[in-house]
């Protein structure tokens, strides 16, 4: 069961590292108008987060530093982000 949990968290991984590469949202919410560039920034904030909850899950217990990390940096970005 650990294991299908890291599956499905390294497979969330892989679709933010997607949208990091091609600035474009893979699942877009309808009101959603964010620029390419915050699509990448909190794509890649998201991705070292779900990297280190894989991590964790499979007991690999330093994974929680890029949890902190990832979200430390993902609260950073959506607080620098322009309200609209």
């Amino acid at each position: 069961m650990w294991t299908a949990i890291a599956v499905v968290t390294g497979l969330v991984g892989l679709i933010n590292l997607v949208q990091v590469f091609t600035g474009r949202q893979l699942v877009r919410p309808s009101a959603s108008r964010r620029s390419p560039l915050e699509i990448r920034q909190q794509s890649a904030a998201a991705a070292v987060a779900m990297l280190g909850v894989s991590l964790v899950v499979l007991r690999v217990f330093w994974g929680l530093l890029f949890v902190l990390s990832g979200y430390a940096a993902l609260a950073l970005v959506r607080k620098r982000a322009p309200k609209r």
